[in-house]
């Protein structure tokens, strides 16, 4: 299956397309940017329900009546706000070389994901309510364009596993199991803060979530952590021997 495009990315939108087209922009820079960044805050604090354009025009530091310029009412800057997040994840999927070494791929996968719960915590949470309340919004983009996506990286860990270069395993559960671990420390940063004695989750925690979920993934694929490149994906052929199991 080939990887999809970020063109044809582009062209999935969560965003309905407005009556009689968009109005002309607001005066100043980046004043929509400026807008997303407060109703991802304020959608990540209160959620769809709590949130309101007041809380989120206050946020942002403008008035009410300039998020009208660019959204059409709440539900739409909802859903660019989602739109945000699922083309981020998807762009991250879609750019994850498969034909490097499986270690390199797989930790600096586990990178990238630590670092959007560090950098975009309530994009994350904004996405895990949407989910838990049922994938009303991006149920279509999760079918259309993550779960394509997502196939076409199963697909080559299938092959790994077939060749012996790691242990057999559920590719698709060991995908779940990575964002599951990786996005915890956005969505449940408040219980890690609490248990931990914390005021917030710093750069050191961050870098402890890395290492360990690696040490879990690569350890579970029967990998070992390396600083030079083993085990690319195999040329097709006759089956390889399984690689070292970890120590």
């Amino acid at each position: 299956m080939a990887a999809m495009s970020a063109d044809k990315l582009k062209l999935f939108r969560i965003r309905r397309a407005p009556k009689g087209g968009r109005k002309a922009a607001a005066p100043g820079p980046d004043v929509e940017e400026k807008i997303l960044d407060a109703a991802e805050f304020v959608f990540g604090h209160f959620g769809f329900r709590g949130a309101t354009t007041a809380l989120i025009a206050k946020k942002a530091s403008i008035a009410k009546p300039h998020i009208y310029y660019y959204f059409e009412d709440k539900e739409d800057l909802y859903r660019a706000v989602l739109e945000r997040a699922m083309n981020m994840w998807a762009r991250d999927m879609d750019n994850l070389d498969m034909t490097s070494d499986i270690q390199t791929i797989l930790i600096g996968y586990i990178h990238k994901k630590i670092d959007f719960s560090r950098d975009h915590p309530h994009l994350s949470r904004i996405y895990a309510n949407e989910i838990i309340s049922g994938a009303q919004f991006i149920g279509s983009f999760i079918e259309k364009v993550s779960t394509p996506l997502l196939l076409d990286k199963v697909a080559t860990l299938e092959q790994w596993a077939a060749s012996g270069s790691i242990r057999a395993i559920s590719a698709v559960d060991l995908f779940f199991c990575i964002w599951a671990m990786t996005q915890a420390y956005a969505d449940f940063s408040s219980q890690m803060i609490i248990m931990k004695g914390k005021r917030q989750l710093e750069d050191a925690d961050f870098d402890s979530a890395k290492a360990t979920i690696v040490q879990l993934v690569l350890g579970g694929l029967g990998l070992e952590k390396s600083d030079k490149p083993t085990n690319r994906l195999p040329p097709s052929g006759p089956r390889q021997s399984r690689a070292p199991k970890a120590r």
